[in-house]
C-alpha cells in the first residue's frame, strides 16, 4: 500500500479508531448536495440495541463513536449517547444544528465533541440548506450551548461546490461570528451514489448543478488566494484546520479533475482498516461511499460483520490508490487506532 499508513491487509480488525453510528433515517434539512432528506423518517436504532451492542464494542478497543445522520431527530439520542459513554467510549455528534437550541443542555451533558455543517454566510447557508432561517437557528443553538457549556469546542465543516465557492472567506467570517472553534473544508462528492443516499440521482443535471466548471475554476483559485491572504492568521493558528496546500489539493485539484483537466489527487486513506459505519437499519460499511459488508443482524454483531469472510476479502483486495470509489472520494482519512 504505497504512501499509506501501514495496514495489515489480511488481518481481522481487533482495534477500531472510530465508529460512525447513523442512528435514524431522514433529515430536516433539504440540502442541494444530499438526498438523505428524501428518506421517510422514523427508522431508528433503539436504545435496547445499543445497550446490547456497546459492551462488545469495547472488545474492539473502540476509541470513539461519531453519531451522525441528523441525530437530533432521534427521540432517544441522548440515552443512546449515555449508554455508549458508560462503556468509556468517547461520543461525538455531527448535526446540521437546526434543532440545537432545543437540545443544547443535553449536548452539553452527553457530548465530548460537537460538529455542525456550515455552508457559508447567512444567505448562502440558508440557500444551500433550502431551509428558511437555518443560519439563525444554528446561531441561536450555538449561543445557548456556549452559555451552558463554554468549554465544549464546536467546530464547523463546509462542503464546497458551485453555490458557495465564491464565499470561502465569508464562510470563515461566519464561523467566527457563530463562535465556532474551527472550520474545515471539503469538495462535494459528485460520483459515489452510496454516500448521502443518492441512488440513481447522480446524473448530468445533478453534477452540473454542483460542479465548479470552466472559468469558475479560475475564480476558485482567486478565492483560495484571497483566503490565504485575508485569513493567514486563521491558517497559522489552526482555526482553519486545512493547510493552503490541503485546500489546493482538496478543491482546486479535485474540481480540475472533475472537468477532465487533471487526474484526481492521490488518495491517502486507511479508513476501512480503522473504522466502520453502522446504519439505522443495521447495515455495516467500511466507509460511507463503499458497498456494505452486510448487516450487524446477519453477522451477529459489529466485530463479526467487519471480520466476516466478505469483509476480510474486500480489505485484502482494496487498493485505495487505484479503486475508483477511493479516487473520487472527497474525505479520505488516516487514523491511528489510538485516535
Amino acid at each position: 500500500m504505497p504512501n499509506q499508513t501501514p495496514v495489515q491487509r489480511d488481518a481481522p480488525l481487533t482495534r477500531m479508531a472510530r465508529l460512525f453510528l447513523w442512528i435514524n433515517s431522514g433529515c430536516n434539512s433539504r440540502c442541494r448536495m444530499c438526498d438523505i432528506w428524501r428518506e421517510k423518517p422514523g427508522t431508528n436504532l433503539s436504545v435496547a440495541q445499543i445497550r446490547r451492542w456497546a459492551p462488545r464494542w469495547r472488545e474492539l478497543s473502540l476509541g470513539k463513536v461519531i453519531i451522525c445522520g441528523e441525530p437530533l431527530m432521534h427521540p432517544d439520542v441522548w440515552e443512546i449517547a449515555s449508554v455508549i459513554r458508560e462503556q468509556g467510549i468517547r461520543v461525538e455528534v455531527l448535526s446540521n444544528g437546526l434543532l440545537l437550541e432545543r437540545h443544547a443542555h443535553a449536548v452539553a451533558a452527553h457530548c465530548d465533541a460537537f460538529r455542525v455543517s456550515l455552508d457559508g454566510p447567512r444567505e448562502v447557508h440558508d440557500d444551500v440548506r433550502n431551509v428558511p432561517h437555518a443560519f439563525d437557528r444554528l446561531r441561536a443553538g450555538l449561543e445557548l450551548l456556549d452559555r451552558v457549556r463554554p468549554d465544549l469546542a464546536v467546530e464547523g465543516r463546509c462542503a464546497v461546490h458551485r453555490h458557495n465557492f465564491r464565499h470561502l472567506g465569508e464562510t470563515v467570517d461566519a464561523a467566527h461570528e457563530l463562535g465556532l472553534r474551527g472550520i474545515s473544508f471539503s469538495a462535494t462528492d459528485l460520483h459515489n451514489e452510496e454516500a448521502f443516499r443518492r441512488f440513481g440521482a447522480i446524473d448530468e443535471a445533478y453534477v452540473e448543478a454542483l460542479a465548479i466548471r470552466g472559468e469558475d475554476l479560475d475564480e476558485l483559485a482567486v478565492q483560495l488566494a484571497a483566503l490565504r491572504r485575508d485569513h493567514a492568521e486563521d491558517f497559522a493558528s489552526g482555526y482553519i484546520s486545512d493547510t493552503p496546500q490541503d485546500l489546493d489539493r482538496l478543491l482546486t485539484h479535485y474540481y480540475r479533475a472533475v472537468n477532465g483537466r487533471a487526474e484526481f489527487p492521490p488518495v491517502r486513506c486507511n479508513a476501512p482498516w480503522t473504522s466502520a459505519i453502522l446504519e439505522y437499519d443495521g447495515t455495516v460499511r467500511p466507509c460511507f461511499p463503499m458497498p456494505a459488508y452486510g448487516t450487524v443482524h446477519g453477522h451477529g454483531g459489529l466485530a463479526e460483520a467487519v471480520n466476516s469472510p466478505e469483509a476480510l476479502a474486500f480489505r485484502r483486495e482494496l487498493d485505495v490508490l487505484a479503486d475508483t470509489t477511493c479516487r473520487f472520494c472527497v474525505c479520505p482519512t488516516v487514523s491511528d487506532v489510538g485516535d
